[in-house]
């Protein structure tokens, strides 16, 4: 094995544990089967300093994306990084980045990937010029394996939300070095203003983003666009290959771009690729299901928390692979992002499914409808149960993540901004009645309770009643919106 190799794979490892408060180099040393004085030396001369200072780098740039991607107090940061004190933390991190950490998240320096050695990438400090061009030296094309460190994981839960595609294009936004709020990507890609119900069934799909609009495609390049990135996608059909999949994948991991399947473990949803092994058996990254006790087992996981998965393309799942690359310079604009709220929110029927206004009628007329509950079977409640949480779920995060985007664009005090602040505290109360909603079929830790509910008329009736409010506020807000644009 070639001294780069061992080099690219002892920078690995210590990415993987530059979380850690302290290095392990006997354990590094087991690990790799050579003595700690051989790696101190190869490490230092292969790669220009110590193995210890480039780790001690390591954390400071991970803290650095801490003060960037949270507001936790600095001192807080400081202490769970291993340093015993402010001071002493500020001290370090002055010395690395060249300012200390309240300077630093104030001034809001771009942080983004950047190749630490062929085919191991990371968080650096770039400058705007960098991030702009994108450019970045190729490797090898003969290369095993390529793996992207430091992209934050994906959860439900993440940055306040539940929607898979907008926490994808937000963690990988974070990792490329673009400053965008969370909500302006809701309102870009049109999450937070979508909600659509099929008429033929309860339909666990319903909430899924690709029904946002017409074309079923169209809100992933719209997660591109809201970064002013070029976007490239590639969809399982009939003819597709493992290897056009793997060809796709290496192809612009190989560039240092993250790239978002969907599939990979579990259901069709949204996860990240981070990175390959075994020349593309197994695949590395943030998957929403890879601790889910029904696909865990399918699983393991590398050392810095990504999931490493063999049988991905064996799941009838995995559908699609696309990516978001270098800076292409065409932003959206707001006028376009409002363009497209009001095309998700206007009632219109496509197929068996009702979506924008109409799909408030179609869900509470199927609520009030007495035939879809005479069984009182627990799985039959139960698939009902789940399809009504993801509507209220989807209207709490959606319209409350669509407000916060119409107060920061009001903020920019541009003419009209009365009538975004107006749409805003419509989205709020929709949001609130969601949340109402959910509040009535009660805690999810008891859930026979929960089924009991549902199953009741009265209940399904006060729930028809918060439907009808909500799909008032959100026609509320879509006037204003309408007389913005006009």
């Amino acid at each position: 094995m070639s001294y780069s190799t061992i080099t690219r794979a002892m920078v690995s490892y210590v990415e993987s544990h530059a979380a850690d408060t302290k290095l392990d180099l006997e354990q590094m040393s087991r690990r790799f089967g050579y003595t700690e004085n051989y790696i101190r030396e190869l490490f230092a001369g292969q790669v220009g300093i110590s193995i210890m200072q480039f780790y001690k780098r390591r954390r400071i740039v991970l803290s650095a994306a801490q003060l960037l991607r949270t507001d936790k107090k600095i001192l807080d940061i400081a202490l769970e990084r291993g340093f015993g004190s402010h001071e002493a933390y500020t001290r370090a991190f002055s010395k690395v980045m060249g300012m200390s950490p309240s300077a630093f998240r104030s001034a809001r320096p771009i942080l983004g990937k950047a190749q630490l050695q062929p085919g191991v990438y990371g968080l650096e400090m770039l400058e705007q010029k960098e991030r702009r061009s994108d450019v970045s030296d190729m490797i090898q094309d003969n290369q095993e394996s390529i793996i992207l460190h430091d992209i934050g994981q994906v959860k439900f839960g993440s940055y306040g939300s539940g929607t898979p595609f907008p926490i994808c294009i937000k963690a990988v936004s974070e990792y490329l070095g673009d400053d965008v709020s969370y909500p302006y990507i809701m309102a870009a890609t049109g999450a937070a203003f979508r909600l659509v119900w099929n008429t033929a069934c309860w339909d666990l799909s319903n909430v899924d983003i690709y029904h946002t609009f017409t074309e079923s495609n169209e809100v992933y390049g719209l997660g591109a666009r809201a970064l002013g990135r070029e976007f490239s996608f590639l969809g399982r059909e009939e003819n597709t290959i493992k290897e056009d999949f793997l060809q796709f994948i290496k192809t612009h991991l190989a560039e240092g771009y993250p790239c978002i399947a969907l599939g990979i473990i579990g259901p069709p949803e949204p996860c990240i690729v981070a990175g390959y092994g075994e020349d593309g058996e197994s695949l590395l990254g943030w998957n929403f299901f890879q601790e889910d006790p029904e696909y865990a087992g399918q699983v393991s996981t590398a050392e810095n928390g990504y999931f490493v998965c063999k049988n991905w393309w064996e799941n009838t799942d995995t559908q699609a692979v696309m990516c978001i690359g270098p800076v292409n310079a065409q932003e959206v604009s707001p006028q376009e992002i409002l363009q497209r709220a009001v095309s998700a929110l206007e009632g219109r029927k496509e197929y068996s499914y009702a979506k924008g206004i109409l799909a408030y009628d179609a869900w509470r007329e199927m609520l009030l409808d007495e035939s879809y509950f005479a069984s009182e079977a627990y799985d039959s409640l139960f698939s009902k149960l789940l399809v009504q949480n993801d509507a209220t779920q989807c209207l709490a995060d959606g319209r409350s993540k669509g407000a916060q985007y119409l107060l920061e664009l009001a903020a920019e005090g541009k003419e009209g901004h009365e009538k975004l602040e107006k749409a805003a505290r419509h989205f709020q109360k929709v949001s609130a009645h969601a949340e109402e909603m959910g509040r009535l079929l009660g805690d999810w830790s008891d859930m026979d309770a929960m089924l009991k509910r549902l199953a009741d008329r009265k209940v399904r009736e006060k729930l028809a009643e918060r439907i009808l409010v909500a799909k008032a506020q959100d026609e509320a807000a879509l006037s204003c919106l309408k007389e913005y644009l006009q």
